[in-house]
């Protein structure tokens, strides 16, 4: 039979029980459960036809943008870039590389319509390199199935060129994608290409804007590479600065 003392003592636990209970609870702060960031997207649109400065386009020399007239977007294909990269042999180190020579023919966009994205564009082949001599030197060209005296004839060149009507907006960020047609070593595949866009943004004398875009390729088994230096999957990253003179 419990003294008095000891009733005495659980009741004072049960209360002290409660009077923390409820402290617990008057002051808890319910915290909301928030999702991710919406993905905001603007209205700019941005196209050009005859993108990049070129002889044939009316340049001086290629590249040379100083003919280009004023309010007209180019391509600054000297802040831009082609690169790919493959695993040595399917399975060495990380194959790294870039193209010299890469033309951006046409170009249309528009954040607020997917649908319209358009673009074509295609690099020399042999001018590939990966700034490692022993390689470049060597079996590269090979590789490329191309040789180092070919200008511009169609077995030196590939092009990556957008299906009508195939674009649509990453559901899971502010990427797009695009399906184009992918021209190399005698073949045509399907490819589906993500990009992503950068605003344009005023720079005085000139305004600019960004487009990144990355997409694989199956060299040995779509294309008919027949190399072992390399691996089937062969990533491509292209990096384009539009410029646009005031």
């Amino acid at each position: 039979m419990k003294t008095f003392k000891q009733i005495l003592i659980l009741v004072m636990l049960w209360s002290g029980a409660g009077v923390v209970m409820q402290c617990q609870h008057d002051d808890s702060e319910v915290i909301p459960v928030q999702g991710p960031d919406p993905i905001v997207r603007g209205t700019e649109t941005l196209s050009c036809t005859d993108c990049t400065p070129l002889v044939s386009n009316g340049a001086s020399s290629d590249f040379n943008a100083g003919a280009v007239p004023v309010g007209t977007w180019y391509f600054d294909k000297t802040h831009s870039n082609v690169m790919w990269e493959t695993p040595y042999k399917g399975m060495g180190s990380l194959l790294t590389g870039r193209f010299d020579y890469f033309v951006l023919e046409d170009l249309n966009f528009s954040e607020a319509d997917p649908t319209v994205i358009s673009f074509g564009g295609y690099v020399w082949l042999n001018t590939v390199n990966t700034g490692e001599p022993g390689r470049d030197d060597g079996c590269l060209l090979t590789t490329y199935g191309t040789e180092a005296a070919r200008t511009d004839e169609t077995e030196n060149i590939a092009s990556l060129v957008s299906i009508g009507g195939s674009g649509r907006y990453s559901s899971t960020d502010e990427g797009y994608f695009v399906d184009a047609n992918l021209t190399f070593h005698g073949f045509t595949k399907e490819v589906t290409v993500k990009l992503f866009y950068e605003p344009q943004s005023d720079q005085g004398t000139y305004s600019m804007a960004g487009l990144s875009a990355e997409y694989e390729m199956f060299a040995l088994s779509d294309f008919g590479i027949t190399s072992t230096n390399i691996d089937d999957k062969v990533k491509i990253r292209v990096n384009v600065l539009m410029r646009n003179k005031k």
